[in-house]
């Protein structure tokens, strides 16, 4: 088939490689020149495990361009896959509009038009009624809402757990379920506005489960329990199972954060006060004070001019990604207190630097460790996963360890001579 996908963030660009893995000749419109311009030398503009690979793999069936009137025209189908931030509470929607526009203008023969963005439910007719405007060519309007995740992206695409697909005729359901025939996962076929609100549900439960576990460490470190292994006992029952049940900093990223507030806001249009997600993303924000104060309190009262190094940037391992992660809260909290900080990741030191100032950045942990007062675990990184503690405990002036994503053995940094605390732990 050919297929167009606007937008070359991390949706746009992994649909429109996996689709063309599958043999697909798909155009990929992004309106950032410099973004274009590098894609077609191979360069990707996010870290994405795998992505580079598969992209270069492909090449013979991926084309890159700024402009609509050379990819729409010989498409059949076209996937909407620009972003749609959050700016107060409000789901942006100009972003997708525009892109709707420029899809209407520059069709030549009918086309069915997927909406993969995270738009509100019942957004189909605005659009049709945009898009009219501009072309008397007839399209269908079809949903079909992604559910990756940053760092496991291609994963995700080529195996996800279902492929959900809203639309109005059942044609439209053949051709794309045929579209998707390689890919594996259940398939629920049902209307857009459905479609629509299965994403951000999902988007907003997963939260409910995350920071349902952060409340609990807290009762843990109340009580003296471990939450591990609370969690690990919730997770037992099928009912309930064990992903999202990871105790720690609380949640970040591109999608939880915004599509919790937009539903929020979403359900007070409609005249409904969503009390669980406000409490949500309370807990969520309390979480990063929780650690701090562990901070501040096993550092003697006080981090003022202390040498504190923060582990871990992007809001996730295997990304570059720092949209609302948790280290820039936890950074500026720290600074707020006086401390002199540094920080290391193994891919998002560039992200960071744009929007963290007062920092001292380091690739190499060892170096950043040198005289250090405390050392705070926030991404859980492979390479912090294996770091050498015999090594640290020479290079700290003192040997605080406070782990944010509980992933280190308590009795073993303990028996070298640190102070660890992790959370409910």
């Amino acid at each position: 088939m050919n297929l167009a996908v606007i937008g070359a963030g991390y949706v746009g660009l992994v649909t429109a490689t996996v689709f063309a893995k599958f043999g697909n000749k798909v155009w990929l419109v992004d309106i950032d020149e410099k973004k274009i311009k590098d894609l077609k030398k191979g360069k990707i503009p996010f870290y994405e495990p795998g992505l580079e690979r598969l992209i270069k793999k492909n090449t013979a069936k991926l084309f890159f361009t700024t402009n609509y009137k050379e990819a729409i025209p010989q498409t059949e189908i076209i996937f909407i896959c620009v972003g749609t931030p959050n700016r107060n509470g409000e789901v942006e929607l100009k972003y997708f509009f525009s892109a709707a526009r420029s899809i209407a203008k520059n069709l030549k023969k009918p086309a069915i038009v997927v909406i993969k963005s995270t738009v509100p439910p019942g957004i189909n007719k605005q659009i049709e009624k945009i898009m009219k405007k501009y072309t008397k060519v007839k399209f269908d309007l079809a949903s079909c809402p992604e559910f990756l995740r940053e760092g496991k992206a291609l994963e995700d695409t080529l195996n996800p757990y279902r492929v959900i697909i809203g639309i109005k005729r059942k044609s439209v359901a053949d051709k794309l379920l045929k579209l998707h025939q390689k890919i594996s996962g259940k398939r629920l076929v049902c209307d857009t506005a459905s479609a629509q609100l299965i994403k951000y549900a999902s988007n907003a439960y997963l939260p409910t489960k995350i920071s349902f576990a952060n409340s609990i460490s807290v009762l843990c470190d109340k009580f003296g329990a471990d939450v591990n292994k609370v969690m690990e006992g919730m997770g037992m029952d099928g009912r309930i199972g064990p992903d999202f049940l990871s105790a720690g900093l609380g949640y970040g990223g591109s999608c939880f954060p915004k599509d919790v507030a937009a539903l929020i806001r979403l359900a007070k249009k409609a005249d409904y006060n969503f009390e669980i997600l406000k409490a949500i993303q309370k807990a969520n924000q309390v979480q990063i004070d929780y650690f701090l104060k562990k901070i501040v309190r096993l550092c003697g009262g006080s981090i003022r001019n202390k040498k504190i190094v923060v582990l871990g940037l992007a809001f996730k391992p295997e990304t570059s990604d720092m949209r609302e992660a948790r280290s820039i809260y936890v950074i500026k909290g720290l600074k707020r207190r006086g401390a002199k900080v540094c920080a290391c990741d193994p891919v998002a030191i560039s992200e960071a630097k744009k929007i963290l100032s007062g920092v001292r950045f380091f690739a190499d942990p060892y170096q950043a460790l040198k005289g250090a007062e405390a050392l705070l675990l926030v991404t859980e990184w492979k390479d912090y996963r294996q770091l050498d503690f015999k090594k640290i405990k020479r290079l700290m002036k003192s040997p605080v360890v406070v782990d944010g994503r509980n992933i280190y053995n308590r009795k073993r940094l303990e028996k070298l001579g640190f102070i660890y605390e992790g959370i409910g732990r």
